[in-house]
Parts: structure tokens; C-alpha cells; sequence
């Protein structure tokens, strides 16, 4: 990984040629240079200096190359997204090594499409780097699921939630129907989402109230990749560094938007009680 555009971008930015950046960065110009050109791998922590100083000067260097990388690849066609890793990550993809049977839609490789959904997702874990994507979506089939029940069933299935109802028609139509597509499109389920679809399935509350209350804590959307197919669509655009400030502050907005959505839940139920269906009703 080279810092050509980083430190191009932080030298133009606040003016600074690059021996004096390099005094910023208590390195020598010779290894500023190393890193500028690749010639010299440059470790975390170097990647953390310089990151954090950017940071720390109002240059958000992942919000910069998220606008200009969509500018430039996105189009009728292609579409940008980004991947928040768990773990170690390399390419090619490996459905088995990134996901599991019990994911939202089960075994498949989850993008966001936003890189501040992927970086709110490591914030709370032990990595510092989203991938940036670009698929191709010409010739792929793709299945697009809204806030509805059959996106909150759907969810509970692959969760292992609905044994008891496994062999629902409407369940088994509706699995089936999924295992056509290249790609499914779908809102993204944290857990606070899975605490209210977990009522639902329960049959404490209604779906009127899961589908209100799911609506509330809206995160964006994210793109399951489900076949080899899709894979040979998708590359790999850039690594994004997320230093420790920038995780902060990421950690800070999911913090907000829990405590934001937890209200607005709490206002969905009270307004939808008594309203709609029990999953009982739906799945007898």
C-alpha cells in the first residue's frame, strides 16, 4: 500500500511541502518518500501516524476518496460499496471464510453502500480497514427487499428463528424464490433490528409495529452477494485506513443513532399497537 494520494492530498491541503511534512510526521524525507512511492512497505502504525494527523488537521481523507471513487466508477451499470472485515481479509473472495448459514440472507458476501456504514460496523472491533468495491451489476439477477414483512420473515429464517415454521408454504415460496438471484438487496438489520424482528417472531408484537419500529432504525441499504457470478462481478478498488480518531468519532455516531432509533421504536409501537398481524396469523 503507497500513500501517493495521501500524502498529495495533506501537503495541498495545508500547504506543506514535503520535507516540512515529513518534520510533521517525525520521519525522515527519504522514508516519507519510501511511502509516497511504495517502495517501502509502511506498517500500521506509520499508517495510524499518518492518518491521525490528517485527522487531527480537518482532512477526513476516507469522506474525500468515497466522493471522488464514486465519481468516477459509479454509472448506470456499476455501483460503488464497501465492506467492513471482521477479520484479515485478502482477496479472492471466500463466501465460506466471510459469512455464515446464519447471516441475514445466510452464506453470501455483505457489502454496505456507504463507507460510513462499513466503518461504523468495525468501530467496536479490533480492524482498521474497509474495502472499497465496485460491482457490476450488468446481467445479474438482483432481488430488492424494502421494510415489509417479507423482508423481516426473511430475515428470521436465515437467523434460525422460524424452525417451527419451516414448512410454511410461504416460507418455502419465498425461500425459493430467493435462490434465483445473484444478489439481494436489502435493508440493513443491526441488533436492535433483530431484537424487535425477535418479538415479532415471538408473537409479542404485531407486524404493523416490527415493520414501523424496523423503519425507525433505518441504516441504509446493503448488497449480499450469493453466487460465484456475482463474485466475478465485484473488484476491489481501494483499502481505506480508519484511524483510531475516526473510529471514535464513528463509534460516538452509532452510539447516537441507537439512543435516536431507540425513541423512535418506542413511538412505532405505542402508534401501530393493536395493529396488523401476529406471525402466527401470517405463517398458519
Amino acid at each position: 500500500m503507497n500513500l501517493t494520494n495521501e500524502i498529495t492530498i495533506i501537503s495541498e491541503v495545508l500547504q506543506l511541502n514535503e520535507s516540512d511534512l515529513s518534520k510533521k510526521l517525525s520521519v525522515s524525507l527519504e522514508t516519507l518518500n519510501n511511502w509516497k512511492f511504495g517502495r517501502k512497505g509502511i506498517g500500521l502504525a506509520n499508517l495510524e501516524k499518518v492518518y491521525s494527523f490528517a485527522y487531527d488537521n480537518g482532512i477526513v481523507l476516507n469522506n474525500i476518496y468515497e466522493q471522488l471513487i464514486k465519481e468516477e466508477y459509479e454509472n448506470n451499470h456499476n455501483i460503488v460499496l464497501f465492506h467492513g472485515a471482521k477479520r484479515p481479509f485478502s482477496m479472492p473472495i471466500d463466501f465460506v471464510a466471510n459469512s455464515k448459514a446464519t447471516n441475514d440472507f445466510g452464506v453470501g458476501f455483505y457489502l454496505g453502500e456507504t463507507f460510513e456504514q462499513a466503518a461504523n460496523y468495525i468501530s467496536v472491533i479490533n480492524q482498521n480497514i474497509v474495502f472499497c468495491f465496485r460491482l457490476n451489476l450488468s446481467g445479474l439477477r438482483t432481488y430488492k427487499f424494502n421494510v415489509n414483512t417479507e423482508w423481516m420473515i426473511a430475515i428470521a429464517y436465515f437467523r434460525g428463528w422460524l424452525d417451527d415454521y419451516k414448512d410454511c408454504p410461504l416460507i418455502k415460496k419465498l425461500i425459493g424464490k430467493l435462490s434465483d438471484y445473484d444478489v439481494i438487496i436489502a435493508p440493513i438489520a443491526d441488533n436492535r433490528m433483530f431484537d424487535i424482528i425477535a418479538e415479532f417472531v415471538g408473537n409479542e408484537i404485531t407486524d404493523e409495529q416490527c415493520r414501523h419500529a424496523l423503519a425507525a432504525t433505518n441504516l441504509g441499504f446493503q448488497y449480499v452477494l450469493k453466487t460465484n457470478k456475482a463474485l466475478a462481478n465485484t473488484n476491489l478498488l481501494k483499502e481505506m485506513f480508519v484511524c483510531q480518531k475516526e473510529k471514535a468519532y464513528c463509534l460516538d455516531d452509532r452510539v447516537t443513532l441507537t439512543n435516536n432509533g431507540s425513541q423512535k421504536v418506542k413511538i412505532a409501537r405505542i402508534q401501530y399497537k393493536n395493529k396488523g398481524r401476529y406471525i402466527e396469523e401470517i405463517l398458519r
